[in-house]
């Protein structure tokens, strides 16, 4: 209950800042703008989350959680309303930079929360609602490109309204003491380095397969001869993410968070071949329903995985370390996937296929040297 104000918080943040992202794109392309140019004001944004991933936990630090997402919301509202004072190009890519550094801030101050005011043996699960409450609002954010015409400016205020009115609900968020269980030293939960890289690894594979399917799964799908149903499919990926991270979540804390790191990659590989190999309607459903819900879950699992049981500064910092192995996945990830989209006509699946491939042979490896069980982690 006590986190109900963070996530009410949370819900009207996305709701503005993830329509805003698709709003920019819809009404570069209906002023006629190239299509690099709005390729180019997309990076902006995500350049933006990877430069704030340097100084997001000591402006955390000195403001505090509750101060720093305010700071976003205010950020994040002035920026999307400037965008309809003016047309020119650098400054569209400045304000969306501004944008991205203060969206990264939020996902950093609101991860470390969340993670750090839950138990334990019940961080996976914490994660898990907090994604479910993320990608929710994030589903629902793209019906107002439907309901409001993205021409006119009354989008743009909706968007700065929204990210605005996100600052209401932290007049009744309890401030997170996130060091109570660590005692003097913050530090003293601090997971081994191997777990942590691989924490990290996790992150960077979960932005590239996340990158890639938002940016070019529905290229995909036209090549597939299917693209008439490219908005049904994206919304049955999104809704199995959704539906498996509660039981995902549930499951990590019990059997273990490598466990399910291992289940989640042979989901995403078995996914790929079925869409490799079938074209049927059936087959091509299961196939969204497995990626969707592997690919969806594998962030919070590696990301709970690596904090450990970290608490105060240190969750800060090593969900910021997190933060920016995701952004540079989500940067990298797409232009990959888009020269192998280039030469084969399968080469999305292609793509997947080979980074969870090298993933699943991480994963071993871990194992191996390590010496421990796949689930004998907490």
């Amino acid at each position: 209950m006590h986190l109900i104000p963070l996530y009410t918080h949370l819900i009207l943040l996305t709701l503005g800042n993830a329509f805003l992202v698709t709003l920019v794109a819809v009404y570069l392309n209906g002023l006629g703008a190239p299509a690099a140019q709005i390729g180019l004001v997309g990076s902006a944004f995500y350049l933006g989350m990877l430069g704030a991933s340097f100084f997001a936990d000591r402006l955390i630090q000195r403001l505090g959680h509750v101060r720093a997402l305010v700071l976003c919301c205010v950020t994040l509202a002035l920026a999307a309303v400037a965008l309809t004072w003016t047309s020119l190009l650098p400054l569209w890519l400045a304000l969306r930079m501004v944008a991205g550094m203060a969206a990264a801030v939020s996902f950093v101050a609101v991860e470390s929360w969340v993670l750090g005011v839950a138990p334990l043996h019940r961080r996976s699960s914490a994660m898990a609602r907090y994604m479910l409450v993320y990608y929710f609002s994030y589903g629902i954010s793209q019906l107002f490109i439907d309901w409001i015409p993205a021409g006119h400016n009354a989008a743009f205020w909706l968007a700065t309204g929204l990210c605005a009115l996100a600052m209401l609900p932290l007049l009744w968020a309890k401030k997170p003491d996130l060091s109570a269980e660590a005692g003097a030293n913050a530090n003293s939960g601090k997971p081994p380095r191997a777990d942590r890289a691989l924490g990290l690894a996790g992150c960077l594979v979960a932005g590239m397969l996340l990158g890639a399917l938002y940016a070019l799964m529905p290229i995909q799908l036209q090549q597939l001869a299917r693209g008439d149903e490219i908005g049904l499919y994206m919304a049955w990926l999104i809704l199995c993410g959704m539906a498996f991270q509660l039981p995902n979540g549930s499951l990590a804390d019990r059997l273990g968070k490598r466990t399910m790191m291992a289940v989640q990659t042979l989901m995403i590989g078995a996914a790929c071949l079925l869409l490799w190999e079938s074209g049927g309607d059936g087959m091509l459903i299961l196939a969204f329903a497995l990626l969707g819900a592997g690919v969806f879950t594998l962030y919070p699992t590696t990301m709970s995985y690596a904090c450990g049981k970290m608490h105060g500064r240190a969750l800060v910092k090593m969900t910021q370390k997190l933060m920016f192995a995701y952004s540079i996945g989500s940067l990298t990830g797409p232009m990959m996937a888009g020269m192998m989209l280039e030469k084969f006509q399968s080469g999305l699946f292609l793509f997947i296929i080979l980074l969870v491939a090298g993933w699943a042979l991480w994963l071993l490896l871990v194992r191996l040297v390590l010496d421990k069980p796949l689930g004998d982690t907490a």
